[in-house]
């Protein structure tokens, strides 16, 4: 965990708690061979990843997969708005 602990001195953030949960997170960590740094925020991104990871997956049950599949598969008519749209020019190219 040494390079994790590198790189979570790169960034401060500061919480505000009692004496007594600040001695208990300290204990707790301890005596599970952790900084208190690691201690608390290990959770806490796990957590975080677990929340990101569930917004990022759209998850549909079977009718939904259904209807998604039938709207993908409709040909539609362009719109005008859409017709005008791609008779806009294209964009010049800008050169590197």
């Amino acid at each position: 965990m040494e390079a994790a602990t590198l790189n979570l001195r790169q960034a401060r953030m500061e919480l505000k708690t009692t004496s007594e949960m600040k001695e208990l997170l300290g204990q707790a960590a301890a005596l599970d061979g952790l900084d208190l740094t690691s201690f608390v925020l290990g959770p806490a991104i796990e957590k975080a990843r677990k929340v990101l990871n569930e917004h990022a997956n759209i998850a549909l049950a079977k009718q939904g997969q259904l209807a998604l599949v039938q709207l993908l598969h409709a040909q539609k008519q362009p719109t005008k708005a859409m017709k005008d749209l791609m008779a806009l020019p294209d964009l010049p190219v800008r050169k590197a």
